[in-house]
């Protein structure tokens, strides 16, 4: 019985022996045991056994360290033949705070680490007189006021450092009630008191939105100076010393709209210029569009802060205003504005048409006073309309050799129109009949219809969509159509010469209204569809009577 106890025992000894053998072990040390705040240190977590875990809770650290980074790696090894491999956790630290700071044992499933004890001493501070390692310098363009309102104001941040600064982060200026746009970043290198500096500068446009008082806060810069020995040229696992610096605060008082600035919208700027291109007109006819755009650049002002300049009244004119376009630039130290006013002017006389002078106010942000952008006016000679010519009105010789009055001269110029309408109609008349006269033998009117309307109705179809729709590229490109394939020989050709041939007023200015529409907004504008449509129906339905009553309906005119 005491032998079986003395066999148990001794068994139980042994499977202890082989748990404790068999149980992973994880290190931990770090890469140094001194440290300045500021300076980060790496803890690295090790252990043999591939299978064992070393995630743990850090929690514990973080009293004294801030935990930068956490990556893991796995290396093999064949020495002598035998293979060898360990895991490897790697954690960086940096310190709070300066002392005997104490890194506690860390636990993993089924192991635990040692704990350790890193000495941190305090950041070293610049001796009376010796140049900082890093600082920031805030200035603002122009020098003095007054600001104004909106107007830009050139704020240029300048980091000076001695070594290499590496994970530099410095936050942009947040002025309260001001929009802010960075315009340029610029290195170079400069002297300050006789010691040799990396720069960065870096240049921002403020736009106050209100007046009074604008606080630029102070700018903090972070990042680590890496002070590398003058004998090693590598050193590995290195981040440098953290650093923290701060601009100082900025206070501007920034000026309302002045009392004197007499304009109707406020535009402080340091230069405004007006120009304009005009289309080409150099046979400008009634009806007939000519484009011009009219283009506003600022200096100091972004484009979206450009209001569109007032006109003065055009009579005798129809005008269409584009969409304006613009963009916002610079020239890495003020912003450039620049935003084109497109219109489509449609002249309803003819004659002279003057587009008229454009004045612009602004406020003068350099000399402190109002200035007045012109833009001088153009002259253009409108031609009488192609699609209606003008009647007669200069006095002409009588059989005597005198002269007769203008009404007279009209009175003839009204009967010449008649006859030649008359001469038309028969004309388009005779080109009808002997249209049908082409038709095949034994073949009906109805039959012929049949052949093509199934074409002309789908596209008649199309173009009334189009009309209905207001889209007048579409009803453009389906009249063009339709006036190329079943329009009267007479009338077949442009759109515009079917218009001229229609002999229907309403017909002719619907026409002339789409040809406009193409300058207004890229074929959107304010083109209404319907009554070219219906002008359209109306002239199909006479042409349709008058050809009816000529030809008439009996069937022995297409007999063979």
């Amino acid at each position: 019985m005491i032998r079986q106890i003395q066999v148990l025992g001794l068994t139980g000894a042994l499977l202890l022996l082989c748990s404790v053998a068999q149980a992973a072990t994880v290190t931990a040390k770090l890469d140094r045991s001194q440290a300045v705040v500021g300076e980060t240190v790496t803890l690295i977590l090790q252990t043999d056994d591939t299978g064992q875990s070393l995630n743990t809770d850090l929690t514990a650290l973080e009293a004294d360290f801030d935990v930068l980074d956490q990556r893991s790696e796995t290396q093999m090894s064949i020495v002598n033949g035998r293979r060898a491999a360990f895991v490897r956790k790697v954690v960086t630290l940096e310190p709070k705070h300066s002392g005997r700071l104490a890194i506690p044992a860390l636990q993993f499933p089924g192991a635990s680490s040692v704990p350790l004890v890193l000495n941190v001493s305090a950041a070293p501070t610049p001796a009376p007189g010796e140049p900082e390692p890093v600082f920031i310098e805030v200035t603002v363009q122009p020098d003095n006021g007054p600001y104004y309102v909106l107007s830009q104001v050139s704020l240029m941040v300048r980091i000076f450092y001695q070594t290499n600064l590496t994970e530099a982060a410095i936050n942009p200026p947040a002025p309260a009630q001001a929009a802010v746009r960075l315009l340029d970043e610029v290195p170079y290198q400069a002297e300050r008191n006789g010691v040799r500096y990396r720069v960065l500068q870096r240049r921002y446009a403020i736009f106050p939105e209100r007046s009074g008082s604008l606080v630029i806060p102070p700018m903090e810069l972070s990042g680590r100076l890496i002070d590398r020995p003058t004998n090693r040229l590598w050193q590995p696992n290195v981040r440098g010393r953290r650093v923290r610096v701060s601009s100082e605060p900025l206070s501007l008082e920034i000026s309302p709209r002045p009392a004197e600035f007499s304009g109707d919208k406020w535009l402080p700027a340091r230069r405004v210029t007006l120009s304009q291109k005009i289309s080409d007109s150099e046979k400008l006819h009634v009806g007939e569009p000519v484009t011009r755009t009219v283009i506003l650049d600022a200096v100091g002002l972004e484009e979206n802060m450009l209001e569109e300049p007032v006109w003065p009244e055009m009579p005798g004119t129809r005008v269409y205003p584009d969409q304006p376009q613009g963009i916002t630039r610079d020239d890495g130290e003020w912003v450039l504005g620049h935003k084109e006013f497109r219109y489509a002017i449609v002249p309803e006389n003819s004659g002279e048409l003057v587009l008229p002078e454009i004045r612009l106010d602004w406020w003068d942000t350099v000399t402190h006073q109002q200035r007045t952008a012109i833009l001088p006016e153009h002259r253009l000679t409108v031609l009488p309309s192609e699609l209606a010519p003008a009647p007669v009105i200069a006095a002409s010789p009588d059989v005597a050799g005198g002269t007769v009055s203008p009404v007279a001269a009209a009175s003839v110029s009204s009967r010449l129109w008649q006859v030649a309408t008359v001469v038309f109609a028969l004309l388009w008349l005779m080109t009808l009949f002997f249209y049908f006269r082409r038709v095949p033998a034994g073949v009906s009117p109805a039959q012929a219809a049949a052949t093509e309307a199934p074409h002309e109705k789908a596209l008649l179809k199309q173009f009334q969509q189009a009309c209905s729709s207001n889209d007048a590229p579409e009803a453009r490109k389906n009249l063009s159509q339709w006036v190329r394939r079943y329009a009267p020989v007479s009338m077949c050709g442009s759109v515009r010469d079917f218009g001229m041939a229609c002999g229907d007023a309403a017909l002719q200015q619907a026409i002339a209204e789409l040809d406009a529409s193409g300058f207004a907004g890229q074929d959107t504008g304010d083109w209404q569809g319907r009554p070219l449509w219906a002008a359209f129906s109306s002239w199909r339905q006479q042409a349709a009577t008058v050809e009816k009553s000529v030809l008439g309906d009996g069937p022995n005119l297409y007999a063979p």
